[in-house]
């Protein structure tokens, strides 16, 4: 059977206006999408001990409204599975090893069943699910595993409508999830919830307690990415000085005024609070000093002006699109004669008092004139400047942020933002229908923080379970992602005279996790299938706890203990001993995750791109991880080095790398995630 498919992961120019306002081009993008690609805070509820153990109590109390499968619900299951066969049987038509697949799957139980309608029978049902749910390669095409939910629901509704022997599994599924609600309550440790989501989908499938369902879902369905910038970083990338001198020639009331001006003052971003999306103003704040004269017949005034300039734009950012109101510009004048000069040799007292009383007539209407002439300059000029800015910010948030993560699955299923007067804050949910997110509010901020990151858990396994569940990942697939982003193979992933080149089939549901504990994190990695050179053995659990360890140094993560590997469900230390096979494979993988999870990660300076280069790196000023799946990092901005001084070599900040072996999924998964967001 060859059928496979491979599974795959995944400085700003200026424009100058006439009036010498220097503006980035990419001025919200380099700040808020190259710079970070962060997102950030809020909170719409948790859920408590309390409310786990009322579900828990509830879930023992559903076994009560177990109703048998009914007609309807077979019929439907059966349609679904005959038109899910469609597809995989046109791709198998297509396939040398088309064939080779119908035997294995036995497609003619298979036809048969899906035609049965009401008369399905369960155990065949079953054993089909067994054999298309199995490790061979190929099993991952969305063909295979569309037919695979299909026949999986099937054999939920068949097993449903079989009266006692549908209530005795619905029974023992509600005692399993009432058993981890309960746990849940009493430890507060996420981790005691992985057993939650296969049983929510399987009473789901089998159409039973609909509101119980429900009601978990919506206890453990909270944001789960959540992080905060603050204005003065990203102020410090956009604000900048303007000093400009340039000539003056205007016609105001029929008078040539000729002279020079200069503009001084600053461009600025000022965040304007908001509830529902990002708002920014974009402020031109100067002053102009004119010396002008202007020649009448024999008159000749010389005069010196203060023109006060204020121009803005509004840019607003959601999870759609960016969007800007017009320019808004005002300007106030106030003007001083400071000289006059009168050219004719006779009568120059009359004419010079006929002429101060004509200027002290004229000057309101000179001076509207003038602030009329350099509000409407200001507002052309700033909107010319900052349209090409939000045309480039809409462009590249719809084709740096949206589509990848959209075409990697990655986009969130939740996703806001807002801002107050000194942050911008977006809260994200990435969670699946089928998956959980979190159930609790994250740890508070210390002060100091640039840039706070709220992660739970769920949002990174719910990522890992959509690229890696069920996927063959092999040595070769690695090194070609690494040539396709113009990146080194880890050596830790690479072969050396005593390793044989590897593959890994990751496990369908939770295939690397990462579970958080109190200053503690445990990385832990799944696998169905492993082969090394022309050997392949059973699935393995592999995972390295790592302790949080900061200093006045740096943070690093420090693993504890040797690196633990074992079949699923091994209890160490128990009766149960491991067999030949078992061991050896364990040696093999021993030498390989020895490299991988290394003894100690230092955790680099954080990293700042585009507009915010200039401004990073970022040493880590919070990190704490919680029991129930927070992890909370916080940035500072560096300090300025001092002639003749350092900073300790050792300032760090969060997880850039957290671990080799997660080389791939961080680059697909863990930046897109939570630093593409505000890229």
């Amino acid at each position: 059977m060859h059928l496979h498919a491979t599974p795959s992961l995944r400085s700003s120019s200026q424009c100058q206006g006439r009036s010498g306002i220097r503006l980035s081009r990419g001025l919200f993008t380099g700040v808020l999408m190259g710079g970070l690609g962060l997102c950030g805070l809020g909170q719409v509820g948790a859920a408590g001990p309390e409310e786990f153990d009322r579900l828990a109590t509830d879930a023992l109390r559903a076994t009560e409204t177990f109703r048998p499968a009914g007609d309807a619900m077979l019929e439907s299951a059966a349609a679904n599975l005959r038109a899910a066969l469609v597809p995989l049987e046109t791709l198998l038509n297509r396939s040398s090893s088309g064939e080779a697949w119908r035997k294995y799957l036995d497609w003619p139980a298979l036809q048969a069943q899906a035609a049965s309608g009401m008369a399905a029978d369960p155990v065949v049902l079953r054993q089909l699910e067994k054999q298309i749910n199995a490790t061979e390669t190929g099993l991952d095409m969305p063909q295979f595993v569309r037919v695979g939910n299909a026949v999986t629901r099937y054999a939920e509704a068949a097993d449903a409508a079989r009266g006692a022997d549908g209530l005795s599994r619905y029974s023992k599924r509600l005692d399993s999830l009432a058993s981890a609600l309960f746990s849940a309550s009493a430890t507060g440790n996420s981790e005691m919830l992985a057993p939650v989501p296969p049983l929510l989908e399987r009473l789901s499938e089998s159409g039973q307690a609909g509101s119980l369902i429900a009601s978990v879902r919506g206890a453990v369905s909270q944001p789960n990415v959540q992080i905060e910038v603050g204005e003065e970083l990203l102020s410090g990338a956009v604000n900048r000085p303007v000093d400009q001198t340039g000539p003056v020639n205007e016609v105001v009331l029929g008078t040539q005024i000729r002279g020079t001006g200069r503009t001084s003052g600053n461009v600025r971003l000022d965040f304007v609070p908001s509830s529902d999306k990002a708002v920014f103003d974009l402020v031109f704040d100067a002053t102009n000093v004119s010396h002008t004269h202007g020649t009448q017949g024999p008159v000749t005034v010389r005069s010196r002006g203060v023109t006060n300039l204020d121009a803005r734009r509004r840019i607003f950012l959601d999870a759609d699109t960016v969007a800007a109101s017009p320019v808004q510009a005002s300007a106030s004048t106030d003007s001083t004669v400071t000289g006059m000069s009168i050219s004719s040799r006779i009568g120059k007292r009359l004419i010079q008092r006929i002429a101060t009383r004509k200027i002290a007539e004229t000057k309101p209407q000179a001076e509207a004139i003038a602030e009329g002439k350099a509000r409407d300059r200001m507002r052309r000029q700033f909107e010319e400047q900052t349209n090409p800015a939000v045309a480039q910010m809409r462009q590249q948030f719809r084709e740096r942020v949206r589509m990848p993560l959209e075409a990697q699955g990655l986009y969130p299923e939740m996703l806001h933002m807002h801002t107050t007067d000194n942050s911008l804050r977006i809260v994200a949910r990435k969670s699946l229908a089928r998956q959980l997110a979190a159930f609790s509010s994250p740890p508070a901020a210390v002060g100091g923080n640039v840039i706070t990151a709220r992660v739970h858990e769920s949002a990174i396994n719910n990522v890992l379970e959509e690229k890696l569940g069920g996927k063959l990942f092999t040595q070769a697939d690695v090194d070609k992602l690494a040539r396709q982003q113009n990146a080194k193979m880890p050596d830790s992933l690479g072969s050396d005279v005593d390793q044989k080149p590897w593959a890994i089939t990751f496990a369908k549901y939770r295939p690397a996790t990462i579970s958080a504990g109190d200053d503690r994190v445990k990385i832990m990695v799944r696998g169905d299938k492993f082969v090394a050179g022309d050997r392949t053995f059973p699935g393995m659990d592999i995972w390295a706890t790592y302790a949080l360890e900061s200093s006045p140094y740096g943070t690093r993560l420090v693993r504890e203990g040797d690196v633990q590997i074992y079949p699923p469900g091994f209890k160490p230390g128990g009766s149960e001993k491991l067999t030949m096979a078992e061991t050896s494979l364990r040696r093999i993988l021993q030498k390989r995750f020895d490299k991988v999870f290394k003894q100690v990660i230092d955790v680099e300076p954080l990293p700042l791109k585009g507009e915010l280069a200039s401004v990073g790196p970022l040493p880590m000023n919070q990190l704490v991880s919680r029991r129930d799946g927070w992890v909370v990092a916080g940035w500072r901005k560096a300090d300025r080095i001092v002639q003749g001084s350092s900073l300790p070599s050792g300032e760090v900040v969060l997880l850039n790398e957290i671990h080799s072996a997660a080389h791939q999924v961080r680059e697909s998964v863990v930046q897109p995630v939570a630093y593409e967001v505000v890229r």
